[in-house]
């Protein structure tokens, strides 16, 4: 009798446990260029490296930015008010946005 409801009970919490588990959340994504990466380089380097800009590097272009990334990193991670420090002007980019330009790189420089 104390077998059967052992089992009985180490059956029921393991139906309980796995039923806790959710099967509707998402995969997460990869991040990529076009969804990820171009929008947070549009609202911060604007208007300076986009087309009509004064810089020549435009980061509305996956090429140039793939190319530059390491650049990018490197600028955006500055101490603001430092030489090289970017953006020059506006706001400093917050860590979730230096994250996804980090997992970007990790992810493979998808562009789609």
């Amino acid at each position: 009798m104390k077998s059967k409801l052992f089992t009985l009970l180490i059956c029921s919490a393991f139906l309980f446990l796995n039923a806790c588990k959710d099967e509707d959340d998402p995969i997460p994504e990869k991040v990529t260029y076009n969804q990820d990466v171009k929008p947070i380089l549009v609202a911060s380097c604007t208007p300076c490296h986009m087309p009509g800009g004064a810089n020549p590097n435009k980061w509305d272009d996956y090429t140039q930015v793939k190319g530059k990334i390491s650049v990018i990193l490197d600028r955006v991670q500055r101490t603001p008010g430092s030489t090289g420090f970017m953006p020059k002007v506006g706001n400093q980019l917050t860590a979730a946005q230096i994250a996804t330009l980090k997992q970007w790189v990790t992810d493979g420089l998808l562009e789609n």
